[in-house]
């Protein structure tokens, strides 16, 4: 389940897909599902942070919630703006997909921003989900249950 607000966003990188598990709440996302500008014309709007809604603004706000189906070896991203307003996804993918330690991967991909200009603050949390495991005691085991 993801409880979401405002522009940071949420990846998952499953299988090799990478999937973008948010959407923005910001008047660049609005046009875009309104089919007012397309998703290759975003990319050079020069309003690409006007929030819709924010923490903090006002004494309530609506949060967006939605389950997924969480599976072992899901990796997540979690990003603010200074991100992926850097980096398409297609290149937060490939350095995802490198070979590293979750912290050799989250290096990575602030260098990456920063590279391209950093031009705001990039921040980037990186989890990898891992199936739960049922200890059985000995005589579950014995009678095969």
């Amino acid at each position: 389940m993801i409880g979401h607000v405002g522009d940071s966003r949420c990846y998952r990188l499953r299988g090799g897909e990478f999937v973008q598990m948010t959407r923005d709440h910001s008047l660049l996302q609005e046009q875009i599902d309104a089919g007012l500008i397309s998703v290759e014309q975003a990319q050079y709007a020069t309003h690409r942070n006007l929030v819709t809604r924010a923490l903090g603004v006002e004494d309530t706000v609506l949060l967006e919630v939605n389950e997924y189906r969480v599976e072992d070896g899901d990796l997540y991203l979690f990003c603010s703006d200074g991100l992926n307003d850097m980096l398409t996804d297609e290149r937060i993918a490939a350095v995802l997909v490198t070979a590293g330690t979750l912290t050799e991967k989250a290096s990575a991909l602030v260098d990456a921003a920063n590279d391209a200009g950093g031009r705001d603050n990039i921040s980037v949390i990186l989890t990898i989900a891992r199936a739960k495991t049922t200890r059985r005691g000995l005589l579950s085991r014995m009678l095969g249950q």
